[in-house]
């Protein structure tokens, strides 16, 4: 859906990072400015609406004054609670964004979207559906403007520089998936460690699935780790930007949504 040439319009699907407003490069502080309107991933059923947060504090840090509200405009999308509708939403979002871009008025918009837009993002089911309605009349350019990704945010949380040379690092998200599977994912990076260190594992969208992940690494390495100084393998938990203290501790093991947890084999 990309390419050249006269009377084309312009999509910027803009990465806002983790949560914190000033890690928004300049690209992505430009590209918001000059667009005519700015879509935000509207979270169904809840009140989260942290990338329209985000972008607006990040264009007051900048200097640039506020945002117009009649500019933002929310696409629903589902997460957590998912029934089944995301197909569907993301093609009427997709068809309003290219609605918007079909106004002779209009020649840039913008997507805003947690983290990066190419790494686990909400993006992708809009993307696939722009490709479904795109017509050959008309071309949309879109420019993907990479943002901080929340992975590489938390192991700056940890103040220690695990991924070194020869280090290998497997990202699971393990919604919906089983123990068994969970603990292939651990075994391997654990086997791995036996020839060099340090390894990693890291999971995505760990909230709701901490208890399994705990359980699987129990079954794995024969008991629990990484809760003293001088043990080998270390486990963090991040939640909300902040590593979560004693979290193996914890009787109740769900978090938040995005919280991540990072396995660390030295």
């Amino acid at each position: 859906m990309s390419g050249s040439g006269g009377g084309q319009k312009t999509l910027f699907v803009v990465g806002v990072g983790p949560g914190d407003p000033e890690l928004l490069t300049v690209k992505a502080i430009n590209a918001v400015i000059k667009s005519d309107y700015i879509f935000y991933p509207d979270v169904c059923g809840g009140k989260n609406k942290t990338a329209y947060d985000i972008i607006k504090s990040a264009v007051k840090f900048a200097g640039l004054g506020g945002i117009d509200e009649n500019r933002l405009i929310p696409l629903p999308v589902e997460m957590k609670r998912s029934t089944g509708k995301n197909k569907d939403l993301y093609r009427e979002n997709a068809l309003k964004i290219y609605e918007k871009l079909t106004n002779e008025s209009v020649s840039c918009v913008s997507y805003v979207t947690l983290g990066d837009p190419a790494f686990y993002s909400t993006y992708f089911g809009i993307h696939a559906a722009l490709k479904e309605i795109e017509d050959e009349n008309f071309t949309i350019n879109i420019f993907i403007i990479n943002g901080v990704s929340s992975f590489l945010y938390s192991f700056g949380l940890l103040e220690e520089p695990y991924i070194a040379k020869n280090a290998s690092v497997l990202i699971s998200v393990p919604l919906k998936k089983s123990i068994g599977e969970l603990k292939a994912e651990i075994k391997f990076i654990a086997d791995k460690s036996k020839l060099s260190q340090p390894q990693i594992i890291v999971f995505m969208k760990a909230g709701s699935c901490v208890k399994n992940i705990m359980e699987a690494f129990k079954d794995v390495l024969g008991g629990i780790y990484g809760e003293n100084e001088n043990d080998k393998m270390k486990l963090y938990l991040i939640e909300k930007s902040e590593v979560v203290k004693d979290f193996a501790r914890k009787t109740d093991l769900n978090f938040d949504y995005f919280s991540i947890l990072i396995g660390v084999f030295l």
